[in-house]
């Protein structure tokens, strides 16, 4: 049989999980009987790795939503959905990106559905989130890492 077998795949998800959820509903049931307040989303997505041994990770989605109407907090939900993540033969320069890109990428659609079943449980519409583009996540953070490496050898 030709092509790539899962012995030979560079990335196994074994497990994946809920670390963390907070929902908080602070103006319930104001806001869920005021159907017509529209209100103003903000959202903070990244992701982290922590080495576990012999190849082995946890990678950590951590999804921040909130809600503001007038200044006031309608709903706030964090999200922290982890993944063990095993990584098969690949050079070592390949890893960091399959832990921070590629295991996020296979990760979010659970955890997006997690973020958006509790807003639904919460009195409020699904929070619906589009696809998220992990690869320039990675990226920003890899610039920051960068420059806070330039100002420490100044």
């Amino acid at each position: 049989m030709d092509g790539i077998t899962i012995e030979d795949a560079p990335l196994d998800i074994t497990h994946q999980y809920i670390k963390d959820l907070s929902f908080e509903n602070p103006q319930s049931p104001r806001f869920i009987v005021e159907a017509d307040a529209t209100p103003e989303i903000g959202l903070h997505i990244n992701a982290k790795s922590k080495p576990l041994g012999d190849r082995r990770f946890e990678v950590i989605l951590l999804l921040e939503a909130s809600a503001r109407h007038n200044e006031e907090i309608v709903f706030l939900i964090e999200l922290q959905y982890g993944g063990h993540v095993v990584i098969g033969d690949v050079d070592d320069e390949h890893i960091q990106p399959l832990l921070l890109i590629e295991a996020p990428r296979l990760l979010f659609p659970f955890a997006r559905q997690i973020l958006s079943d509790t807003v639904r449980n919460g009195g409020f519409p699904p929070l619906l989130l589009n696809p998220v583009d992990f690869m320039d996540i990675y990226a920003q953070g890899t610039v920051v890492a960068n420059e806070d490496d330039q100002e420490k050898s100044d």
